[in-house]
Formats: structure tokens, sequence, C-alpha cells
């Protein structure tokens, strides 16, 4: 199996495994909870934020390290697939200090995060057999973090699911032929989503994306938009529908191939999920269109090798 094909298939995993996830249950208080985490895991975190009213906060590891009080007196929730994120283990050591509790949230229950935090979450989910572009294990992450400031509830998972694979079918087969620079837009919840959207085409593609709210977008970034940029975005909610299709509107004027996705109509954790899947089977379905067969993170060697030793303190793909 090759790291797209692995991508295809843990992306379908979640059609029944995260209906299946033991999540955390609700926090009595989230005035007093940190959450933590790098890369998607940062992603994660920040959704939390939201979904908490902004009650709990989020930021990265490093702010941790630089600033212990962030954490003081609050409990700390550690966010790591591997376990093995530098940083986080060093905020998990800077939190065992200063903070009330040092939580790790990771699948490996024996890793170096999981070690130097004073309790453990455990996630579990089926994975493919070979490393690729995060996805199950975002969505597992987000929700274990999305589950301590709110109630989840998983009722719609395959009926939102299809849903996204229809649209994404739709657009690789008719719409978009190749792979380019893409800018992803979100309002709201839906923000963080357009963030893990530009990280998935650097690790699939290697090309330049970028992530705005889509109030920010129209005040500088716009005027960096060239002819073949594709722009997505995501929509959840009434108050910025009028602005969004002004935005296509014009853009379509100088031939700057813009879509809308439509997450409104429907709960918030559906239309986040929506949103999710949804720039998931995006990049992996246009990485079959353009014939790809491995990931671009892993078939740059090199890259690969400074980014796990930065990260990670190691050249192993395994870990990322």
């Amino acid at each position: 199996m090759r790291s797209v094909e692995a991508m295809e298939t843990e992306i379908e995993y979640q059609r029944e495994d995260l209906q299946k996830l033991k999540l955390p249950r609700l926090q009595t208080c989230i005035d007093d909870c940190v959450i933590t985490g790098s890369g998607d895991s940062y992603v994660a975190s920040s959704i939390a934020r939201y979904m908490s009213s902004y009650k709990a906060i989020c930021c990265h590891p490093m702010d941790i390290v630089l600033n212990p009080a962030i954490v003081m007196n609050r409990r700390v929730y550690l966010v790591s697939t591997s376990g093995s994120t530098k940083a986080t283990i060093l905020a998990a050591k800077v939190a065992k200090k200063h903070a009330l509790r040092a939580i790790a949230i990771t699948t490996r229950p024996e890793s170096p995060l999981a070690k130097s935090s004073d309790d453990l979450i455990l996630i579990r989910f089926k994975r493919a057999s070979v490393p690729t572009s995060g996805t199950i294990g975002f969505t597992a992450s987000m929700l274990c973090c999305v589950s301590l400031v709110c109630n989840v509830e998983l009722n719609n998972v395959n009926k939102v699911y299809n849903e996204s694979l229809a649209l994404v079918d739709y657009l690789t087969n008719y719409k978009i032929k190749r792979s380019s620079s893409h800018v992803f837009l979100g309002n709201g919840i839906v923000y963080p989503a357009a963030l893990y959207g530009a990280l998935k085409m650097y690790e699939v593609f290697g090309v330049p994306s970028s992530a705005y709210s889509l109030d920010e977008f129209c005040h500088s970034p716009i005027f960096s938009i060239k002819n073949n940029d594709r722009i997505i975005i995501l929509g959840n909610n009434v108050s910025e529908y009028n602005l969004s299709k002004m935005l296509i509107n014009e853009l379509d004027k100088i031939k700057v191939l813009t879509h809308y996705i439509d997450c409104r109509k429907r709960s918030v954790i559906d239309g986040l999920l929506k949103s999710i899947f949804f720039l998931q089977l995006y990049a992996v379905k246009l990485a079959v269109k353009n014939r790809l067969r491995d990931c671009y993170f892993l078939r740059n060697e090199r890259l690969l090798a400074l980014s796990s030793k930065l990260i990670y303190g190691s050249n192993k793909k395994s870990q990322f």
C-alpha cells in the first residue's frame, strides 16, 4: 500500500470508527482548561476553544514553555497523536511544575508525552499499515478535545460523509483537473478547518496554500490572488453567505476558480464534520486525479528528515 491509498483508507475508516470513539466526559469547569498541540493538533485545540465559547485557552506548546504563567492553576491538555512532538513534551514538563494537572491526549500510552504527563486520555482508532497524511487521527483528536468542553453527538456521520464525498467527486471529476495553489476561507468554527485544509495541501502536494478568515482575506491577502489559484470557501452561517457570493461572482470575472462549500443548516458538529470530511476527501481525490501514489512529504526525503529532526528530534518517518 502506498501513502495516497493509505490516506484514502484512513479517511474511509471514519465512517465506522468515529462513532465507536470513547470520548472523555465533559469537564465541569472549562474556564481553567488549556488545550495545546502542534500542527494538526493545534487545529484540533483551536476548534475546542471555539466550541467552548472561548472559555478554554488554546495556545501553541512553545507559548507555555516561554510563558509558564499561562498554565498556572489550570488543567492542561496536551494533544499529540504520536506522543513524540518535542514542543508538546517540553510543554508537558512545564505544566507538571506549574499547572494543576498535565493530561496527555495521544494514541501511544508508552510515548514520551504520556510519561511526561500526570494523566492520560488514550485515543484508539484503526490505522493503515504505512505512514500518510493525518486524517482519522486528526478527527479523533479533535472530537476528543471538543468533548472536554461541550456535548458531542455523532448521529449523522455516514450521511455527512456521503454528502462530502458526492461534492468532492463532482469538483474533482468536472471542475478541477490538477493540483495548484489553494486558499481556504472560513469564519467561526470552520476557520480552523480552513487551516487544516491548507496543511493537507502542503503535505500531499507540496504546493503553496494558505487559510484566512473570510473577512481578513478581503483586506490584504486578496491582492496576492493569481488566475491559477483555487479558492474554497467553507460556509457555515447565513451572515457570511452574501459576502461569499459577492466574492465568488467578482473573482469569476477575473477567471479565478472559487467554490462555496455549504455547511449551513445543520448542527455545529455536523457542519464541522462536513467541512473536515470535504477537505480530507478533496485532497486525496485530487491526488488520485493527478496520479500521485505517495504524499509529497514522503517523497521529499531531505525535507522530511529535516522536519522530523526539528519536530521529533529524529528522522524516523513513522513518527509523522
